[in-house]
């Protein structure tokens, strides 16, 4: 008798954890999940506002102060690229570079995100960009398919 339980049991158990372990996955999705495929992260819009400089936009809100919004312009169109290409480096506490004291002091800190620059953008406009896609986590960061890109007046 034990010899036909123990089997039995073993078997029962097996059948048990595979159920918890292994959920049964559907063979094919149902009209619902079709739908929500087409939600999936890559077909959402999104938007970002921030200013634009030499294929990146910071994202930010507009300054309001003009003398803060005249030291911002200069250090992005002058020491931009050099401040992402120091932070990507191995960090030097000992540099002692004013553009670096500079974007360190700011009360939001420089969020660049790459962009090609397809609709004629200048340096130091705030703008509006609609996406399509997710924002791709690398430094800087990337945004996927550009939709429209307006121009908005910094004062809003």
């Amino acid at each position: 008798m034990k010899k036909i339980i123990l089997p039995i049991i073993t078997v029962m158990l097996l059948f048990l954890i595979s159920i918890v372990v292994f959920p049964r996955l559907p063979l094919s999705p149902s009209n619902d999940e079709k739908e929500d495929s087409r939600d999936s992260p890559a077909d959402e819009q999104g938007t970002l506002k921030g200013y634009y400089f030499n294929g990146y936009i910071d994202i930010r809100e507009p300054f309001e102060d003009f003398d803060e919004a005249t030291t911002y312009m200069y250090y992005m169109n002058n020491h931009l690229k050099d401040y992402l290409n120091q932070s990507v480096m191995v960090q030097n506490t000992e540099q002692d570079e004013d553009f670096i004291h500079y974007f360190e002091q700011l009360d939001e800190p420089v969020r660049p995100v790459s962009f090609q620059n397809k609709y004629d953008l200048n340096n130091g406009e705030y703008v509006k960009v609609i996406f399509k896609g997710g924002i791709m986590e690398t430094h800087p960061m990337k945004i996927g398919e550009v939709i429209d890109v307006e121009v908005v007046n910094s004062t809003n």
